[in-house]
């Protein structure tokens, strides 16, 4: 790109030199006039030469390949919450299944998945509504965090009443 802005100013200061000459070597009146005219259209063409020589197949191109890119980032994006929802979900109905196998009656799961390092996500924190207390929901924690890796600080269990 330097390259080609120096090229552009180096050819319009040749033109430029060349008419400046041209313009002190003609004899004054009606030729001195049509050589001005003549420098002056000179110039024009130098000035706008890089415009006469643009490839708009390539900016075209260029133009598709930004598009793409950036439709290509949202599909990145919208893949990834689908993925987190997807996964929550399947959490969800996996440790309802695991709470019905123990007995103990669970109202509704809410599983949040972060995404790791790898770019890929995984449940991370589980909300448990309806669970009761006591040793039903000290072994339903222990089985999420010993099949899930959900650690049970990260486990959170409210009553069907909105108490904790």
């Amino acid at each position: 790109m330097m390259e080609l802005l120096r090229q552009w100013l180096v050819g319009i200061t040749c033109a430029a030199m060349i008419v400046a000459l041209a313009d002190s070597l003609t004899p004054s009146g009606t030729v001195r006039k049509i050589g001005r005219m003549a420098g002056g259209l000179l110039l024009l063409v130098a000035v706008v030469q890089p415009v006469l020589h643009v490839d708009f197949s390539v900016l075209a191109a260029s133009a598709a390949q930004i598009e793409l890119e950036s439709t290509q980032n949202e599909l990145e994006k919208t893949d990834l919450e689908l993925m987190k929802t997807i996964i929550g979900e399947k959490t969800g109905a996996y440790i309802l299944d695991k709470a019905e196998a123990l007995g103990v009656p669970c109202e509704r799961v809410t599983v949040t998945c972060t995404v790791g390092e790898d770019g890929v996500p995984y449940p991370s924190a589980v909300s448990i509504t309806g669970a009761p207390g006591g040793e039903e929901r000290r072994l339903l924690a222990r089985i999420i965090e010993a099949d899930l890796a959900i650690p049970e600080e990260c486990q959170t269990y409210e009553s069907g009443d909105g108490a904790s």
